[in-house]
């Protein structure tokens, strides 16, 4: 019995993997078009993943690569996904259309943002300042339209814990971006000079498999009281 459950348990965490561009703008998150009210380019819209409501409580990312470049052809290094390689100590972009802004250590790093089927609108959330927070965090709980630092998912650089990010009840979709500025502080722009690309791997439950994981333990108990019969 308990190895046919296991057998239709497991998809409840399904691996899911996103490539997300160093364009990818993280304030665009949920709407129509990219926006870029600090000027020096929209980027791109950001991936995302859908999923049910209050399918899972926790996010985890087992695997995230690659670098990207903030400013291409004025001597930036590339930088990865928890930002080391870039040119200043820190950055920050302010909120704007309904969703938070985020400050940090070095810049370029990997973010990411939680929402519901309702396209974001002012107020936005509190901005979060990793600054102060600091990235070596075990646990985070993010709000609905708060940006989050994500790096690379774990509390070092490059080691250390898996760190967990709690999913909000009503979250829908998780979106996966950059953060940028002009001159690396104020309001979201200049992705128009931004370049690579990061691939980050997480588990993301399939929609229906705990209906029907719900199904398989009821046959289960079925089959269990004819044999005791």
């Amino acid at each position: 019995m308990l190895t046919s459950v296991a057998l239709i348990a497991a998809p409840l965490n399904a691996q899911t993997t996103l490539t997300v561009p160093g364009t990818a703008n993280i304030y665009g998150a949920g709407h129509a078009t990219p926006p870029a009210p600090g000027g020096g380019g929209a980027g791109t819209l950001p991936p995302m993943v859908t999923f049910t409501a209050g399918s899972f409580s926790v996010l985890t990312f087992s695997s995230v690569t690659g670098t990207v470049t903030l400013n291409v052809g004025s001597g930036d290094n590339p930088n990865d996904p928890d930002g080391f390689g870039a040119a200043p100590s820190d950055s920050s972009a302010s909120a704007f259309d309904g969703i938070s802004g985020i400050s940090g250590p070095l810049a370029g790093w990997l973010v990411g943002v939680f929402e519901t089927d309702t396209e974001p609108a002012d107020p936005p959330p509190a901005s979060l300042d990793f600054n102060t927070i600091g990235t070596n965090f075990t646990m985070l709980s993010p709000t609905i339209n708060q940006v989050f630092f994500i790096g690379d998912g774990l509390s070092g650089h490059g080691s250390g814990s898996v760190q967990q990010f709690t999913v909000p009840a009503n979250a829908t979709h998780l979106f996966l971006g950059i953060s940028d500025a002009p001159g690396y502080h104020g309001a979201p722009g200049a992705y128009g000079d931004n370049a690579g690309s990061f691939v980050a791997t997480f588990n993301i439950p399939e929609p229906g498999v705990p209906a029907l994981l719900m199904f398989a333990l009821a046959a289960a108990l079925i089959q269990q009281r004819r044999r005791l019969r």
